[in-house]
């Protein structure tokens, strides 16, 4: 009897002894590690995964992202997908050069604590700066069609380069609808011929005197205009064959670089449509 009360006495320690364990398993934060953020010095044009193991005895209630693109400022949450061996993932998207982002981590369990990471966020955070990219874009930006018929206020065409290099448009050739369904040449960009990046850069397309020899107008009533590299890849083209343009207005992409096109009242030759 002595001996079945001493392992009786035993059984019940240890029970008692795993219900402490496992109750103070269970009562406590989750657990984040392995946080990586790749690419790790991305460039305007990509996104950036972040990923993180979190584990948690007792059941993940959320577990999220949160950016912000300027220092001080509000932070945007992302939801982080679960996937394989307790691995979450999220991503903030791709941002302009120059921008430093902040990240942090943050976990919900459902006993109701938070963990963050790093473990003194939101005051301190992780951070990367955007690089730039050397993918170029160009852009036909806005056309004028109703000039002076002098060099006073010709014809025009802007072209916006939304690259985050400058871009040397030399030898690239330059026409409209006329030019590409009839048999005058195109006109091929004088040698110099650069936009820096973000910038505009603003052809005349008659009355250039003497800069170039192939000149052409652009029909009030519908035209299109062409850009294409020195390989004879068109790289930017804007077709208004029909919008009419007569009355001084112009017509072209708003914001700067977009899919959305407007006729303007007041032309914004050589700046910004936005």
């Amino acid at each position: 009897m002595k001996f079945s009360n001493i392992i009786l006495a035993i059984f019940l320690s240890l029970s008692m002894f795993s219900s402490c364990v496992e109750d103070e398993i269970f009562d406590g934060p989750a657990a984040i590690s392995n946080v990586v953020a790749i690419p790790v010095a991305p460039k305007s044009t990509e996104p950036v995964t972040v990923s993180a193991k979190v584990i948690d005895l007792k059941g993940v209630a959320s577990v999220n992202l949160l950016y912000r693109t300027t220092v001080g400022g509000a932070f945007t949450s992302v939801a982080m997908v679960s996937g394989a061996n307790n691995i979450y993932q999220g991503v903030i998207p791709a941002q302009p050069k120059d921008i430093k982002v902040g990240y942090y981590i943050e976990v919900k369990n459902v006993g109701g604590f938070t963990t963050v990471y790093p473990s003194e966020a939101p005051a301190k955070v992780s951070e990367y700066t955007v690089g730039a990219s050397d993918i170029v874009k160009l852009f036909i930006n806005e056309v004028f069609a109703d000039g002076t018929k002098d060099a006073t206020n010709p014809d025009w065409v802007e072209i916006y380069n939304d690259s985050d290099i400058p871009v040397d448009i030399s030898g690239y050739s330059f026409y409209d609808e006329g030019i590409k369904t009839g048999a005058k040449p195109k006109r091929v960009l004088n040698a110099g011929t650069i936009i820096p990046s973000k910038g505009f850069h603003v052809e005349s397309t008659e009355y250039t005197e003497g800069k170039y020899t192939i000149e052409f107008g652009l029909s009030t009533s519908g035209d299109a205009i062409y850009l294409e590299n020195a390989s004879g890849v068109v790289v930017a083209t804007l077709d208004f064959l029909t919008i009419n343009l007569s009355g001084k207005k112009s017509y072209g992409r708003k914001p700067d670089g977009s899919t959305t096109l407007e006729v303007f009242t007041t032309p914004t030759k050589g700046t910004s449509n936005n």
